[in-house]
Order: C-alpha cells, then sequence, then structure tokens
C-alpha cells in the first residue's frame, strides 16, 4: 500500500488492492459500506500491448475522475471534501508501476478516508456510481467458489497433476511423483530368467515378479502398473478427501489404462484426448474449462430445476416490485438478473415503502435497486445468477426462488 498526499489537500487514506477473487467478507464489506459520498468507478485496462506503452489506462482513469468532480459539483457537494475525497485517485496517476501492472479490468471504490481497488481477470464496461454506498454487483463473477477439479495429464514420462477451478490452474508439484515407466518398473536377470520389479517412491515397498513366458511383459502391463502408482500418488496427497471431478487429459490408449487401475471414483467422463506436454498451463486450462463447463454450470442448472418445479408456488417470483423487498428481509434463496439490468428507486426497509423511477437522476438518493438485491441476496446468504434473456426463467427480467 502507498501513502498519498496531495500538494493543495493533506489526504493520509492509502490505497489498498483486494484480492482479484474476493471473500464473502470482503463483498459483503464493500457492499454494506455506507457515508455520505460513495464513489465506484469500473473500467477496462490492458495487461499489455501498445494500449500499456502509451498509458492508455491512465489517460481513461485521469477523465473518469474529472468526470466525478463534475458529476459531485452538480450535486452541490462540499468542494473541500470532493478535493479531500478525490485526491488519492489523483495521487493514483504518479504511480508508473501500478499502471503497468494491470489486468484486463479494475474496480476503484473511494469514500471520505476509504480508497480500495481490486484488478480484475476481466474486462468490465465502464461505469461511474456516486451515491451513499458503493456499486459491487459486477464483482459477484469474482467472488470465491467452492467448485473445483483436479486434472491429471497422463504421459509415459513426466505426468503433470493440477488443481484448478473457476479462476484458473496450479500445477501441483509432487516430490513423490514418478517420472516414468522406467522409475516404477525395473528389470533384471536372475537365473536366467528376466524378472520386473515394482518400486514404489516414498517407501511404499517392491515386488518381483517373473515375465511372461520368460521374458518382458508387455508394453501396456508395464504402463499399468507405472499409472497405479501415479494413481496411488495423487490419492494420497490429494484424492483421498476429495469427491470433485478428476479429468484426465493424455494420449487415447492411457486413458483406460488408467481408469482400470484408478481407485478415485469421481474421474470425468470425457477427457482431453491427445498429446498436451508441449502446451503451456494456461493453453491446457482453457481446453480443460470447455469440457468440464457442465459441472460448472450443475448450481445453476439446479436452481433452475427448482424454479421451475415450485412455478405455480408462492416461493417463486418475477416480479420487481416483489422480489426487492425480499431481498432485504433475507427471503431470497436464489436471484436469477438478466445481464445488464438496471432499475432505480428507492425502498425504505422500515416503511416497507419500494419508489420506482423511470431513469438514473428522477430522485436526489435513487439506488439501483437491482445492484441493492444482488447484494442484498449475497449478504443474507443466497445465490445469483446472471444470465443471458433466453437463459432467464419464465422470460422475465429478474426472477427469484424464495425460502418462505
Amino acid at each position: 500500500m502507498a501513502k498519498n498526499s496531495g500538494n493543495n489537500v493533506r489526504n493520509e487514506t492509502q490505497w489498498e488492492e483486494l484480492p482479484g477473487i474476493l471473500t464473502k467478507d470482503i463483498f459483503v464489506e464493500l457492499a454494506g459500506y455506507e457515508g455520505d459520498l460513495c464513489v465506484s468507478i469500473l473500467m477496462p485496462t490492458h495487461k499489455s500491448g501498445v494500449e500499456v506503452n502509451e498509458q492508455v489506462d491512465k489517460s481513461t482513469f485521469k477523465n473518469v475522475v474529472q468526470q466525478v468532480e463534475k458529476k459531485l459539483a452538480e450535486k452541490k457537494k462540499d468542494p473541500a471534501l470532493t478535493k479531500s475525497v478525490l485526491q488519492p485517485a489523483y495521487d493514483l496517476l504518479t504511480d508508473e508501476i501500478f499502471w503497468r501492472s494491470l489486468d484486463n479490468g479494475l474496480a476503484v471504490y473511494i469514500a471520505d478516508g476509504f480508497f480500495k481497488y481490486v484488478k480484475l481477470a476481466a474486462p468490465v464496461i465502464q461505469l461511474i456510481h456516486v451515491n451513499t454506498s458503493f456499486y459491487v454487483s459486477p464483482l459477484i463473477p469474482y467472488m470465491v467458489r467452492t467448485e473445483h477439479f483436479y486434472l491429471l495429464d497422463i504421459a509415459k514420462k513426466f505426468p503433470r497433476f493440477y488443481r484448478a477451478d473457476g479462476f484458473g490452474i496450479e500445477r501441483l508439484q509432487i516430490e513423490e511423483m514418478p517420472f516414468g515407466v522406467d522409475d516404477v518398473v525395473h528389470f533384471e536377470e536372475k537365473d536366467g530368467d528376466t524378472l520386473f520389479r515394482t518400486g514404489g517412491k516414498g517407501g511404499r515397498g517392491s515386488a518381483n515378479f517373473h515375465g511372461i513366458g520368460g521374458g518382458k511383459p508387455e508394453e501396456n502391463e508395464n504402463i499399468a502398473i507405472y499409472l497405479q502408482e501415479v494413481d496411488n500418488t495423487i490419492w494420497q496427497s490429494h484424492l483421498n478427501k476429495e469427491n470433485v471431478p478428476l479429468l484426465l487429459a493424455g494420449q487415447n490408449f492411457l486413458i483406460p489404462i488408467f481408469k482400470s487401475v484408478s481407485r478415485y471414483k469421481n474421474i470425468w467422463p470425457e477427457a482431453l484426448t491427445g498429446n498436451h506436454h508441449q502446451q503451456s498451463d494456461n493453453d491446457l486450462y482453457e481446453k480443460a474449462m470447455k469440457v468440464i463447463k457442465p459441472y460448472f454450470d450443475q448450481p445453476l442448472q439446479n436452481a433452475l430445476k427448482d424454479y421451475g418445479n415450485k412455478l405455480v408456488t408462492a416461493l417463486t417470483s418475477s416480479m420487481i416490485d416483489t422480489i426487492i423487498p425480499a431481498t432485504y428481509y433475507g427471503k431470497v434463496s436464489h436471484l436469477f438478473v438478466k445481464k445488464g439490468l438496471q432499475a432505480f428507486g428507492t425502498f425504505n426497509k422500515q416503511d416497507n415503502k419500494l419508489v420506482m423511477q423511470v431513469q438514473e437522476g428522477d430522485l436526489k438518493q435513487a439506488d439501483d435497486l437491482i445492484d441493492k438485491a444482488v447484494t442484498k441476496t449475497i449478504q443474507n446468504g443466497g445465490d445469483v445468477y446472471f444470465l443471458d434473456a433466453e437463459q432467464m426463467p419464465n422470460q422475465s427480467e429478474l426472477a427469484a426462488l424464495f425460502r418462505y
């Protein structure tokens, strides 16, 4: 974190970078923050290329902050407060390292004594929001999810083992992992016969076997012995306490051999066939995510099915004026939102009074009620899904499944 100070206004607010994958606690903190002046800025940025060299993102951010300053002047905000709140944003423009180390998107949240930002892995639509709370629903795709899977890239030599989730992939270095067939199956002559000896790494013991017909065993037998050792290794290191998918990658003939010797019960039915050892981890991850997409879609499919089963009951609704109050009272377990949907107005929880309006600005302190509904659902332990229009249940713009 860097310490800021302006030329005209002294401001001790520190820049704080939040993790690119947000925990629910961090999200709830942002969503629950309230103040007289809360500024939310979202904008697409660049990781590399001519845009970085020409400082396009820096120029865009400067223009955005100037627009915020203009908005605050139109709202008749105290100029001294405006200057103090925005000074850290102007100071950020002097941090050359920051502007050369961005990702594909940026979210910045500013208030009096508060300045936090998130570098986002995917681009976002540029947005400026000035109100008494932050605009945080665009961050939901970047929240921690429990869904993850493992990937085993099988090869005769140097198998690769990974853990992956919706945000990326991590290669797991396991010291006991065998290097290849010859690391597990060894041959020796004894009394005129050829024997092969299996020797697991990490002190798991060994056994001697006579080769079939006095010769070396068939190649597939050797591979099976080797892959069984691979399976034992990843079982002991990771899989014995898991029940998530294991996606296999490798040449066609290796996949069924591994399946025949593996003790893991949740091997994904479809595999990445071919030789992938020349591919980078990121390329392998992109291919894996296409194959295993149904696994990540399952929570949504279950929620849509549940909504459909309860469609004719009081536990579902597609009426905005019913759903928004329900989110404030913790009634919503699943919220389905059409991408890009906005609805402005105010809701007074104490009076249970909802006031809708045609467009932003019709009311002095209007909120984006969709953003509020989303954040309230998350705060109260519900799930939110942003969907394309054709995916929305009941051809609605907003739909909810209620707890009661």
